[in-house]
């Protein structure tokens, strides 16, 4: 018995001890790497393929402090229905910014109108955003991805819906195009 009970302990103590080397460390909130979607069961689907902002970047976004001397527009990529599909979005047709589901990409510009446009498919869609300086604005789009096609447009709806969506969304991209 009293050898059962070493054996016992000794696998306890072994457990207990590789536990922690078993538990990831926290990210390094200062990193900026690319982003990652991953599946509900913690499976990488896919990547951006440039860095993001660092976490502490993205924890600042998400305070929505506009800034005094832009308008400042929030794009937001979060639907329930979305899939790995890359989808490229295109402040005043300027360089394309890589989004993936659950995602966004904050455009700082100079007050006025504004086109922000998203590609997918060969397929563009854009809209037109204003403000003046010291204003948030913020759009969405919507992805449905099905086994025989996918389909993005952009949604209407309520600024506290969409904020409260960003809340949710990573911040891939930060963009000033003054």
């Amino acid at each position: 018995m009293d050898k059962q009970r070493t054996i016992l302990v000794a696998t306890l103590g072994a457990a207990v001890l590789l536990a922690g080397c078993a538990t990831p460390r926290a990210p390094d909130p200062t990193a900026e790497v690319p982003h990652c979607y991953k599946s509900n069961k913690g499976r990488v689907i896919a990547c951006t393929p440039t860095a993001a902002p660092s976490l502490n970047a993205d924890a600042e976004a998400k305070r929505f402090v506009p800034d005094r001397d832009a308008l400042t527009v929030y794009v937001v990529r979060r639907n329930w229905g979305d899939g790995r599909n890359f989808v490229k979005v295109y402040p005043d047709g300027g360089a394309g910014v890589d989004t993936l589901p659950d995602t966004m990409v904050r455009f700082k510009f100079k007050p006025g109108s504004h086109s922000v446009a998203f590609e997918f498919d060969g397929k563009r869609q854009s809209t037109t955003v204003e403000g003046r300086a010291g204003e948030t604005r913020f759009l969405r789009f919507d992805g449905m991805v099905w086994a025989w096609k996918s389909t993005y447009e952009w949604v209407v709806e309520s600024e506290t819906a969409t904020r409260e969506r960003a809340l949710k969304a990573r911040l891939v991209a930060d963009v000033a195009v003054l």
